[in-house]
Order: C-alpha cells, then structure tokens, then sequence
C-alpha cells in the first residue's frame, strides 16, 4: 500500500514546471506544452518525496535504477537511495545509441529498474530495456514522473506513472502552430527566462 500522497501535478504548476508555448521536443516532434520536471528535481525535499512515490510503484526487488539520460541521473540516484539499490545512467554515443559510459555495468542476471522524468513516445524506454538485456539483466519496469503519451505505448514491460498528462504532439509538416507562424521557444531557454 503506498505511503505517499504526492500530488504531482499540484507541484508541477506551482514550480511553473508546466509552460505553454512552441517548443520542439527532443524526439523531433513539435508540442504546445512543455514539462520542465527538473524544476521539482532541483528541491532535496521534493526529489526524495517523488522519488518515494516513484519506487512505490514497483514493491519487487531491483539491484540497479538506470535513468535513461544523464540529465535524469538525479532522479536515478534519488529513487537508488530508497530502494538500497545502485544507481546508473545510460548515455549516448556519437551515432546516438544507447550507451552505458562512466564504467557503469549490468551484470547478468541483475534486475534493473528504470526511471525517467516524461515519456511520450516510448522509444527511449525499448532502447533502455535493450541495452539492460544485452548485457544479461532483466528489466522490472520503467517508472516515470508524467506519462504524455496519448494511447498505447508499444512496449512490453510495465510503465506506471505519477501522473498522467497527455499532450497532443505533431510532425513539423503537420504542426498547426508552425502553420500559424508561432515562433519556436527554445527548451534551453526556459530556465534563463525563470
């Protein structure tokens, strides 16, 4: 029975973690709103209560939490010192595959719980299991802070988050707010004009 009643969303609009604009997302895609989960992350307080919540989601053993990108290697970390668990996180290379860097490793047979701050597509997360299997372990789940998706996501391991929050994306061909000439907000912008 999970101990924690996080209400997410309220701490999402109250950091002004949720903005409205024209940003490109990093998968290309073009979106009216934007998730800046790192604004929750960069509070100890807030990070260890999310971290709480996230880790409740799946009670089941886990040896390592992997974050899916090094930015996300805070929430890793957090949700790694709740469970007792190592923490990792995976990177990219030149090609842009997933990668683990820094010496960091899978051994068989470890069970592996990843964690990520907003999915929408879903492709980062089969990259992730992936990787965790070719290295020989096993992946338990992914957790997430917000789930943007707009329907069924194509993966075949359980993905249980937060919060809820789908967000229409389009293709830039497609996009209504290019058709209307909106201008593109820059996403690295957004923590210089906070």
């Amino acid at each position: 029975m999970p101990r924690n009643n996080l209400d997410l969303l309220s701490l999402l609009q109250e950091h002004g973690a949720i903005v409205e604009g024209h940003f490109v997302m990093p998968s290309g895609f073009h979106s009216q709103t934007y998730i800046q989960t790192s604004l929750l992350m960069q509070h100890p307080n807030l990070a260890q209560k999310i971290a709480q919540a996230m880790s409740e989601k799946f009670p089941a053993h886990a040896d390592v939490v992997m974050a899916l990108t090094p930015s996300n290697s805070v929430l890793a970390q957090e949700v790694a010192r709740v469970r007792g668990a190592r923490a990792i996180f995976a990177s990219k290379d030149e090609a842009g595959n997933m990668i683990l860097k820094h010496n960091f490793s899978i051994k068989p047979g470890e069970t592996v719980l990843l964690v990520d701050d907003v999915t929408v597509g879903g492709r980062k997360v089969l990259k992730a299991q992936e990787l965790v299997q070719k290295a020989g372990g096993k992946v338990l789940g992914i957790t997430v802070l917000v789930d943007r998706s707009m329907g069924i996501l194509p993966l075949e391991i359980p993905l249980r988050a937060l919060l809820s929050y789908p967000i229409q994306t389009f293709t830039a061909k497609e996009c209504p707010l290019c058709a209307s000439k909106v201008p593109v907000q820059e996403i690295d912008s957004l923590s210089k004009d906070a």
